[in-house]
């Protein structure tokens, strides 16, 4: 498995500028929308430019943030394990019974 990715694979710097004329309060209400969508400013503009629609994603409760904290001990519990198999260590039994 790579890490690092190619050169190619880059995505370009984004340097180029387009300027749209609004009034204060249609500017507000654009920040608000993107803010709503849990995007960027500029990200929300882009996405609304080019395809008409952005998909808002909502932020993530404490409910969630628990479960991926549970889900990430639950990954490197099997992987201790698995590397205790692997090197034919005895001592991962003793650690699935508690």
């Amino acid at each position: 498995m790579e890490r690092h990715p190619n050169t190619e694979d880059k995505k370009p710097n984004k340097t180029t500028f387009i300027k749209v004329r609004c009034t204060a309060d249609e500017k507000e209400r654009i920040r608000s929308r993107a803010t709503n969508a849990g995007r960027k400013y500029s990200d929300y503009c882009r996405e609304m430019l080019l395809s008409g629609s952005v998909i808002a994603v909502p932020p993530m409760g404490d409910n969630e943030r628990e479960a991926l904290a549970i889900l990430r001990q639950t990954a490197l519990f099997y992987a201790h394990i698995s590397n205790l198999i692997k090197v034919k260590d005895s001592s991962w039994v003793d650690a699935t019974i508690a």
